[in-house]
């Protein structure tokens, strides 16, 4: 069998610690900037999907995806598959443009975001006659985010047809926006306002962690297009890296599931923040990362399944099959209770959370860290009922 060579250990290695650096980087950023003002807890929550996911969450992916990223450069940057070096080379040019290209995508919504406000702006935000204050409206939306119903209750579209013709453009209900109870159509003109105006004062105080941000978004994205490549070649050369690297390769697939299924955390948690955005700004129609939201969410899902069934190959197949019915039936209730899904993940790591859920969040992470490094395998477990010895 294989080993795998040095200066692909180093290049993964290098990589991978870079992109932690980033991830941890830019939540400290948050935290030094936003400490004394209070907002650095709040702003984190809000935003969870950036600053509580990718310290916590990122770190178990990166673990787990070590050793199998380093198998896969080895094996093509090696040329041990056909075209091999081309085809690495080519990946990684197409990853970063890609990065690139849709961080400026993103960058150029016409909403931009409370932490990339300077504290001292925010805090004297006092809001105007149509638009509650910046502090009071998070205040608001952290104590009802908690309640049963959640926020879902409190959303509704603001494109101009609908508002025309929809029977409930009417309707009263709290708008974060203004502070109050107000009609729908009403509640969109405060959104506006709320839009125009953070776009205000981020032109007029930007903060520190904004320019971070720029930077950050694009390394995210390409870590996020990263591991949706590491997935698709890792299931399309499996019988090749298996024969190159025997039970080496094997052993991998329990972190990759593992990495997996934290990951589809993050598309959700990012769902729940487009929903709390969407109560305060309205913007969703035009910005290029509002509609990408739901794509990304699915891109996610087919991944996860498909580590996931990467894994349980290596079970006994009535299991494999077993798990793989389980899997789907799981699929299907994650669409028809999509909701109900997006509302608990805003209770509990979004704009409702706190320190407690975060610290049972990186507690979670932790104990499958510990188990991935531990290198638990699942040929160890004896599924035969064999007691003949």
């Amino acid at each position: 069998m294989s080993q795998t060579s040095l200066w692909s250990k180093i290049a993964v290695t290098a990589l991978f610690v870079g992109l932690y650096a980033v991830f941890v980087g830019e939540t400290l950023a948050l935290f030094m900037e936003y400490g004394e003002s209070g907002l650095a807890m709040r702003l984190a929550t809000l935003d969870a999907h950036n600053f509580i996911f990718f310290p916590i969450g990122g770190l178990l992916v990166l673990i787990a995806f070590w050793r199998p990223t380093v198998m896969l450069t080895d094996a093509l940057g090696g040329n041990k598959f056909r075209f091999g070096i081309f085809i690495l080379a080519g990946a990684v040019i197409l990853t970063c443009l890609a990065s690139v290209a849709a961080a400026r995508a993103f960058s150029a919504s016409d909403a931009r975001s409370m932490f990339e406000i300077a504290p001292e702006a925010l805090l004297a935000d006092e809001g105007r006659e149509n638009r509650a204050p910046v502090t009071e409206a998070l205040v608001k939306l952290k104590i009802l985010a908690g309640g049963e119903e959640g926020l879902g209750s409190y959303s509704a579209r603001c494109d101009e047809e609908w508002l025309q013709f929809s029977a409930t453009a009417n309707e009263e209900k709290l708008c974060f926006a203004n502070g109050v109870v107000s009609t729908v159509a009403d509640c969109c003109r405060a959104k506006a306002a709320f839009r125009a105006d953070l776009n205000a004062m981020h032109a007029e105080s930007p903060s520190n962690l904004a320019g971070i941000h720029k930077l950050a978004i694009q390394v995210k994205i390409f870590f996020l297009l990263m591991l949706l490549g590491l997935g698709v070649f890792l299931v399309r050369y499996r019988p090749g890296l298996q024969k190159l690297y025997g039970a080496s390769f094997e052993s991998v697939s329990f972190g990759l599931a593992a990495g997996g299924a934290v990951m589809l955390a993050w598309p959700l948690m990012n769902a729940a923040y487009l929903q709390t955005n969407s109560l305060l700004t309205g913007a969703g129609a035009s910005s290029a990362y509002m509609v990408t939201g739901p794509i990304v969410a699915l891109g996610f899902a087919i991944w996860t399944m498909l580590l996931l069934f990467f894994h349980l190959r290596s079970y006994p197949s009535q299991i494999e099959y077993a798990a793989k019915i389980g899997g789907f039936v799981a699929a299907a209730i994650g669409v028809f209770r999509y909701d109900d899904i997006i509302g608990y993940f805003t209770r509990t790591l979004g704009v409702g959370g706190s320190v407690v859920a975060v610290v049972v969040f990186a507690t979670a992470v932790g104990a499958l860290i510990f188990s991935v490094l531990m290198g638990v395998r699942p040929q160890d477990i004896d599924f035969g009922g064999d007691d003949s010895a």
